[in-house]
């Protein structure tokens, strides 16, 4: 069998294989997952990084982002009828496309989920200093730049949470943490509601007179970055075997989609109407550094709104940390379904109360490295090339299984490149660099000890996958 063959070869959908994986999350449930990595990480923390790109038209960047990914949506949502057992865009990919895309789609989401971790964790700690108007030497801060030069520092603060948040997920078990997921996402709905009725009366709509000023370049570079807000929508998916029915999941992604496409633009359009993005052509301090990871409660005592801003900040440490348990929840199932494939050692697979306890721990590490020692705009740049591979691998392999309209799979593919093209060219600079990495331990490990390799060894010659529509 060549190399080619091998690296193409695809599995199963396993519908019928026995499946020991708890089904104890329905359609609020998953919802409130799904939201509860979306709202929070693109809400409370990347306003001020996407109005810095694009200015008030921001609102259209998360628009065209949100129309985008309904067209993912369709087809997420097909995919999850013929892979029932699979979990997030790896699964799909492999059983449509193969073995060597599906390893690439993997790695670059659990990057996807660490850098976005990372960033959430310094986000965290920006509302966290608002909240009680602490403050750290800038050594313990994390990196800066002060003057145009660049100073080292460790974020001690996000390291620190992260710590917290693993230790929760490796000995609290999956229920707990749905549920308290489910509280928080409560309570970031109200500190939005808040923040829009609070906000409202302060537009001027003076401040939207540019409406666009860095034209449709700037359009698209905010749409680009919006991606990692809806990562949550991917993160649904990987909890999709721990649904109780398809209907629940189905009924999780409109709802997901939908709620968070409407709060986005509402959100940005009252962010951009209080404060200018751009000052006499330079960007206003709101919408860069560190002071770009709170925008919400900064935007609000800028207006004057000093005690609803706190009150928002006090309110944000809790919701975002939901989105720390979401997205470090995430990751580590990827590795759990990939070494349940045979495509990493079996240690990954192993779970304690429903959570791979190896994968999160590793993850951990990861995450509280970048949040300690990256600053907050470089990652918020290097967050979302993963997804967005992932994204249009699924298309691709929803339009040769002829699970949705050709039409539909095509808009989502190409609208999904034309965003990886926006992109900071350093981000593609590491994803050239990570994804040859993680195709080393592909060609090492994985493609010796998959277990489509183990069955072809049995049987003399590859099984080939069968291809199944959905119903």
């Amino acid at each position: 069998m060549s190399l080619m063959t091998t690296m193409l070869r695809r599995a199963p959908s396993n519908a019928d294989a026995v499946d020991e994986t708890p089904k104890h999350l329905g359609w609020v449930m998953l919802t409130a997952l799904g939201i509860g990595a979306t709202i929070g990480a693109g809400i409370f923390a990347m306003p001020g990084m996407i109005a810095r790109k694009a200015g008030p038209a921001g609102i259209l960047s998360f628009l065209l982002t949100g129309l985008i990914i309904m067209a993912v949506a369709f087809c997420y949502e097909k995919f999850s009828r013929v892979v029932p057992k699979g979990v997030s865009a790896y699964s799909y990919v492999y059983h449509s496309i193969g073995e060597v895309f599906a390893w690439i789609v993997a790695f670059g989401l659990f990057m996807e989920y660490s850098f976005g971790s990372s960033a959430v964790a310094i986000a965290w700690g920006e509302y966290l200093k608002r909240a009680t108007g602490f403050s750290l030497p800038q050594m313990l801060s994390g990196p800066a730049v002060i003057d145009g030069v660049h100073h080292f520092g460790v974020n001690v603060v996000a390291m620190g949470v992260i710590a917290v948040v693993t230790v929760i997920l490796i000995f609290g078990g999956v229920s707990k943490s749905a549920k308290l997921n489910f509280f928080l996402v409560i309570l970031k709905m109200v500190l939005l509601v808040l923040f829009l009725f609070a906000g409202i009366k302060h537009i001027n709509p003076q401040n939207w007179a540019d409406f666009m000023p860095k034209g449709w370049t700037g359009v698209l570079q905010g749409a680009a970055l919006a991606v990692f807000p809806y990562v949550g929508f991917d993160a649904l998916y990987t909890f999709a075997r721990e649904s109780k029915s398809l209907r629940d999941t189905r009924l999780a992604t409109w709802g997901c989609v939908g709620i968070v496409v409407f709060l986005y633009v509402a959100v940005m359009a009252v962010a951009t109407g209080l404060a200018p993005c751009f000052i006499d052509g330079k960007e206003n301090t709101l919408f860069v550094g560190s002071e770009a990871a709170a925008p919400l409660a900064n935007l609000l005592a800028a207006a004057g709104e000093t005690w609803t801003g706190q009150f928002i900040a006090i309110g944000a440490v809790l919701g975002i940390f939901n989105v720390l348990l979401v997205l470090c929840m995430g990751g580590p199932r990827i590795f759990r379904n990939m070494a349940e494939d045979g495509l990493l050692p079996p240690i990954f697979a192993k779970t304690n109360k429903g959570n791979p306890t190896v994968g999160i721990l590793i993850n951990g590490i990861l995450v509280a490295l970048t949040a300690g020692f990256v600053p907050f705009g470089d990652i918020a740049d290097m967050m979302v090339l993963g997804t967005l591979v992932a994204f249009v691998f699924v298309c691709v392999g929803a339009l040769r299984l002829k699970l949705v309209n050709p039409v539909l799979a095509l808009a989502g593919a190409l609208g999904c490149f034309i965003l990886a093209m926006n992109l900071s060219p350093l981000v593609l600079k590491v994803y050239a660099v990570t994804c040859p990495v993680g195709l080393l331990i592909y060609f090492f490990y994985g493609v010796k000890n998959s277990n489509l390799a183990k069955a072809a060894k049995v049987s003399g010659a590859p099984e080939p996958a069968k291809v199944e529509q959905a119903s």
